[in-house]
Order: C-alpha cells, then sequence, then structure tokens
C-alpha cells in the first residue's frame, strides 16, 4: 500500500474536499506492469492513498524484463518506442537519457534493409553461400515496395484479404490462469475491492475468475482478439566469428519457396529464426547475437532446454556462413513469453474477424452504462465528462450500504487501447486512461453528496 500527497488540487474541488472529508475508497490495481503503474501513479497524485498493487510474479514491470547477463543488461520484452509525437513512452526515455541516435538508413520494422549505421547485413542461404549485394538490393527494393503499398492499405481502409492480415505468423490462444485469492490477514479484502486492472487475456478462464460471470459482448471479444508469441534468443561468444562490418546474419533458405504452410512442424521450429542481429556497441555488450522467433514455432522453442537452443542455433550459424569451426556460445538468454503462466503471449493483435470494436468491449468497465463513456483518447489530458447519469442517484459510497456501485471493475493493458494496441505507450495511457475514469467518478459522485 502506498499513499502520497494530493498534488495540484484546490482545497474547495469536490474530489479532494471528498476525499478528505468522507474517506478514502479503497483501490486494488491488479498488475504491476506498464498500464498498473500508470493507473496507480495517477492517482495517487490525485490524492487517492488507499491504493494496492498486486503482482502476482517476483518482479514489477509487465512484459518490460531487463536482464542482466555478465556485465550487460539485455530487454527480453518490449524493445522499441513506437512514434516520438506525443508518445510517453518516447518522453520519459528522452528525460533519462536512455534514447540512442539513429540514421536514415537503419532497419525498420516490416523492411528489408542492406545498410545501418553499424555495417552490412550479411545475407547468407543454408547452403552457406552468401547472396550478391545487388541481389539482395533489387530483391529489397520490391519487397519495399509491396510494403509501401500495404501500408497504403491500412491507411486508406481498403479490404485486405485473410493472407496479409498474418503478418507476425500464427498466434496462440492459450489462456492465463491467474486469479484473485482473499489476502489471509483481511479477509474482507473481496469485499472492498474497487477497481482491478486485468491485464492478461481471459480466452477460457473468465468464467471461474468473475462472480457474476463477464457479459456475453465482452466474452465474444476476448474471444475474438488475438495474443501473439514472440521471443528472443541472445547468444554470447568469447570472440566473434563475424567481420567487423557485419551488422546482421539475415537466413535464407534456398527450399522455402516449396513450403505451401505457414507454419514448420514441430521438429523445424528454427526455421523460423530469420537471423541474428549484432548488438552494438561490443564494450557494452560483449560478443553477442540477438535472433527473434514467433508463431507457434516459438512455443516449440520454449519446450526446449538451453543447451538444445544452443546446439541447434550453432549448427545453423555454422550450416549458413559455411563455417563448421564455430564454437558454442558460451552463454544463452531467451525469453518464454507463450509459456509464461501470467502472461500466455507477448502482445495482443486484432486477428481475422476482430475489429476495434472488440477491444473497445474489452475496455469497457463493469458495471457498464452509457454514463460510464470515456474519450478514446491518446492521452490522460483527455479526461470524460461526468460518467454517472441522473439515473443513478441513489448509489453509494458506503461499501455496506449494499447498492451496486458503478464501474467496480476496470479494464486496461496495451491490448483495451484500440489505437496503440501491443505497444508499451499503449498499455500506459490506458492505465492512465482507467484512473481518470475512476477519478472523475468520484469527482461527480461527491459533488452530488454535497
Amino acid at each position: 500500500m502506498q499513499s502520497c500527497e494530493s498534488s495540484g488540487d484546490s482545497a474547495d474541488d469536490p474530489l479532494s474536499r471528498g476525499l478528505r472529508r468522507r474517506g478514502q475508497p479503497r483501490v486494488v490495481v491488479i498488475g504491476a506492469g506498464l498500464a498498473g503503474l500508470a493507473a496507480a501513479k495517477a492517482l495517487l497524485e490525485q490524492g487517492f492513498t488507499d491504493v494496492t498493487v498486486l503482482e502476482a510474479s517476483s518482479r514489477i514491470g509487465g512484459r518490460v524484463q531487463s536482464v542482466k547477463l555478465g556485465h550487460a543488461t539485455f530487454e527480453l520484452g518490449a524493445t522499441w518506442i513506437h512514434g516520438s509525437h506525443g508518445n510517453p513512452i518516447y518522453h520519459l526515455a528522452e528525460a533519462n537519457g536512455l534514447l540512442e541516435e539513429t540514421t536514415d538508413g537503419e532497419r525498420s520494422v516490416g523492411r528489408i534493409s542492406l545498410y545501418s549505421k553499424n555495417g552490412v547485413a550479411c545475407y547468407l542461404t543454408n547452403r552457406g553461400c552468401r547472396i550478391p549485394k545487388d541481389v539482395v538490393e533489387e530483391f529489397s527494393d520490391l519487397y519495399n515496395e509491396v510494403y509501401n503499398l500495404t501500408q497504403e492499405f491500412f491507411r486508406h481502409g481498403k479490404p485486405v484479404n485473410a493472407e496479409s492480415q498474418n503478418s507476425v505468423g500464427v498466434f496462440t490462444r492459450e489462456e492465463v490462469r491467474n486469479r484473485i485469492r482473499d489476502d489471509p490477514d483481511d479477509p474482507e479484502a473481496t469485499k472492498r475491492l474497487k477497481l482491478a486492472m486485468i491485464q492478461q487475456y481471459l480466452k477460457r478462464q473468465h468464467a471461474s475468475f468473475f462472480r457474476p460471470g463477464l457479459p456475453a459482448e465482452k466474452v465474444a471479444a476476448i474471444h475474438r482478439l488475438g495474443i501473439g508469441t514472440t521471443d528472443k534468443i541472445f547468444l554470447e561468444f568469447e570472440e566473434p566469428f563475424w567481420g567487423p562490418e557485419c551488422n546482421s546474419l539475415r537466413f535464407v533458405w534456398e527450399d522455402e519457396a516449396e513450403s505451401c504452410t505457414l507454419t514448420y512442424p514441430p521438429e523445424l521450429w528454427y526455421r523460423k529464426i530469420c537471423g541474428f542481429d549484432v548488438l552494438y556497441p561490443p564494450e557494452r555488450y560483449g560478443h553477442v547475437l540477438s535472433g527473434w522467433i514467433c508463431g507457434e514455432e516459438a512455443l516449440v522453442m520454449e519446450k526446449c532446454d538451453d543447451e538444445a537452443v544452443a546446439e541447434i542455433c550453432t549448427e545453423m550459424l555454422r550450416q549458413f556462413t559455411g563455417n563448421p569451426n564455430i564454437p558454442k556460445p558460451r552463454r544463452i538468454l531467451r525469453s518464454a513469453w507463450g509459456s509464461n503462466p501470467y502472461f500466455r503471449g507477448s502482445y495482443s493483435y486484432t486477428q481475422v474477424g476482430s475489429s476495434g470494436a472488440d477491444v473497445e468491449k474489452l475496455a469497457k468497465p463493469l458495471p457498464y452504462t452509457e454514463s460510464s463513456k470515456t474519450a478514446q483518447g491518446s492521452s490522460s489530458k483527455q479526461l470524460p465528462g461526468h460518467l454517472l447519469s441522473s439515473k443513478c442517484p441513489e448509489q453509494s459510497l458506503e461499501p455496506n450500504r449494499g447498492s451496486i456501485k458503478p464501474m467496480q471493475v476496470l479494464f486496461s493493458g496495451e491490448a483495451t487501447h484500440r489505437k496503440y494496441y501491443s505497444t508499451t505507450h499503449g498499455a500506459l495511457l490506458s492505465g492512465q486512461r482507467e484512473a481518470a475514469r475512476l477519478i472523475e467518478m468520484y469527482r461527480d459522485l461527491f459533488q452530488q453528496g454535497t
């Protein structure tokens, strides 16, 4: 439990006056990820002092997980900041000196490029041959042209077929087995629960998680939306076997055109690793390669032990470089988001058959009325207006009155942000959004009670 002084509210403000005179409501935030921490911070800054953050794991951060390997720190979770304009994560990183300089030639997600500020990408075949520079450039021009066309489709709302929407791979729909349990030191905890920020995906467990059950439209939205798995693999070597100008090793399977499916058999899971990036500078990271794997193949990788993954990755590097003398890495570090019982995946996505409307349904607070609406803005400054309608004058702040209190359970997390789902700033903004809902609800309640 944390407390702080009210910041910035005058003594005449209905919220400040109500919190001071009528007592503090208890707020429970479930999950210490970006959404939960942002919500708790916003509430504390507005004078809410009975705020408890519950975290099932032994750390905070959610899907941001920085891990030490030797003298360096590696990020197993969220890596990129998507955009700078109006992005609170960008401004937070900038204020703390965490941003790195980029150049126009640096590779971006979804695009192919031969160059970056750290050197040249080496495109290799499974026969140990390096693809000539002019061939890579010709193909990259064609690929990037197609990529730009897909962006036009998305920007102008033109129809896109199912195949083209499968952009990150095939994703799992594993359920989350998270449960809220009674606090043995506080038998009244569940009775006094006022707010829950649910960040995980309740594909199958929603029926046992909530009493009473969730509304049918929210359940349907949960099942329509997807949760994807993307994992990282870090390999640390004693010495680099790559040249000083090589910034990445890209794998091109010559027999790939023969494949008619989007997934590989379980025994060929490693084919989903498209290559490894060289981490720069070596003075900070050592001699480390970073690889990615996603979809069903990532789930298969997670079932293997470190020794097996290191062995397979080493064999791939030997095969594609044509160098049989590449040693095994001295250390391996990898994520396992798909099998993590508190996440069951890396981030949400709108799969075929779902839409932004499902994201909005997932974000609806419970109980929900038309007066519970709030602006779907991307900034916490866009606070909602009145959240309680005049139809509910009997609703009370006292927990023992027996009346149903509005918005007892609120939902946040990147999956609930219609515009910025799958991003860190989407998670942070969603936490601020739900805190704003609650703040305005109590401001209205206190004002009605005067």
